[in-house]
């Protein structure tokens, strides 16, 4: 990223944005410096898969995993990994139950507060406003805090 922000520097063209898989369960940008060097050259991080496939939402469980195979087979649906997303999951409710707001919004919110830009995917309208309440409420420090801390052993 660096090398292509110099690239296009050189050219005075400025690089916008890296698009990047970014969620409560998979941080791997901040390990990995692409979300340093983003904030540090002032370019906008676009956070895909926001949700971890729906992970984030409550959808799926452990007892009730997703039906299609492909989704089965990757990233939080593998393995004991629904298992130890539940307390992020619980702390996702506890947190949405105080600002009136579903898990799913909850995740996308800690994302913007992050200074990031989530696009998460959406079946339909209702999915569509729904993600679309991430962007009326804030999440206090204690908050953003406690996500954070919750997930830190999905940092990489």
């Amino acid at each position: 990223m660096r090398r292509a922000h110099a690239a296009l520097a050189e050219r005075g063209i400025p690089l916008a944005s890296n698009q990047v898989e970014y969620s409560l369960l998979h941080r791997e940008p901040e390990v990995d410096g692409v979300l340093a060097a983003c904030r540090e050259l002032g370019v906008t991080l676009v956070a895909y898969m926001p949700l971890a496939m729906g992970a984030l939402t409550g959808k799926y469980t452990s007892r009730s995993r997703p039906p299609d195979r492909l989704r089965r087979s990757v990233g939080p649906f593998r393995g004991d990994r629904l298992d130890r997303a539940a307390p992020v999951l619980e702390r996702l409710g506890e947190i949405g139950e105080r600002h009136g707001k579903t898990r799913g919004q909850v995740a996308l919110r800690w994302l913007i507060e992050q200074d990031t830009v989530p696009i998460p995917g959406a079946k339909d309208a209702r999915q569509a406003a729904e993600n679309a309440g991430a962007l009326d409420f804030r999440l206090s420090k204690e908050d953003i805090e406690s996500l954070s801390d919750a997930t830190q052993g999905w940092r990489g």
